[in-house]
């Protein structure tokens, strides 16, 4: 009679344990199995593209000129919980880097510019997804140990490099003497993904 309450006793603890494990759990593995039965995107028909762009800006009346190529290579098949498997891309310009500085403003705070993303030049953009690349939208501030939002507020996080967008480039103008003058790239290609 002992054994069989000792051992009651210790098995209810354990199934209240596995039972909360498993309702944390059980959403995420239906959708992880989910995201594996869904059918593989179409391999794209041009894997490889480079586009050639330029941006002109002038920092407190001293005009400079940024020109390189952003290099487009297809990547795979990726998975997760947010577009389920979508084709994968990665980017880099010829000169190395992924983004090019324009202005360090101190020790912590870099703005630099991101010439835009792969699926948008490779012509893999979702049919709901809109993008534009802009001058005003290519220029970054990059910030170790704070994200300050574009409303002002500020948050700390765990010390990586964080990317926070400008809202405009009157934003630049004014803050840090930035005037964007243009930007000009080459167009994105129309890309075909024939059914398998």
């Amino acid at each position: 009679m002992k054994v069989k309450k000792t051992l009651l006793l210790l098995s209810i603890p354990l199934l209240l344990a596995f039972a909360i494990i498993a309702f944390i759990a059980l959403p995420w593995l239906l959708i992880f199995i989910g995201n594996q039965l869904e059918p593989n995107p179409s391999h794209p028909e041009i894997t490889y593209g480079k586009f050639p762009f330029r941006l002109e800006y002038e920092i407190n009346g001293q005009r400079k000129v940024i020109q390189d190529t952003l290099i487009c290579e297809y990547d795979g098949i990726g998975s997760n919980e947010a577009r389920g498997k979508y084709r994968k891309w990665k980017e880099r310009l010829a000169g190395g880097d992924r983004l090019l500085p324009v202005l360090e403003v101190n020790s912590r705070i870099e703005i630099s510019y991101y010439p835009g993303i792969s699926e948008y030049y490779m012509g893999d953009l979702d049919s709901t997804d809109e993008y534009q690349q802009t001058v005003a939208d290519s220029i970054f501030i990059e910030q170790e140990g704070i994200i300050i939002k574009k409303d002002g507020r500020v948050f700390e996080n765990d010390g990586r490099t964080i990317n926070t967008q400008f809202s405009n480039s009157n934003e630049l103008l004014d803050k840090y003497r930035i005037k964007l003058i243009s930007w000009d790239s080459t167009p994105p290609i129309k890309d075909n993904f024939p059914e398998k």
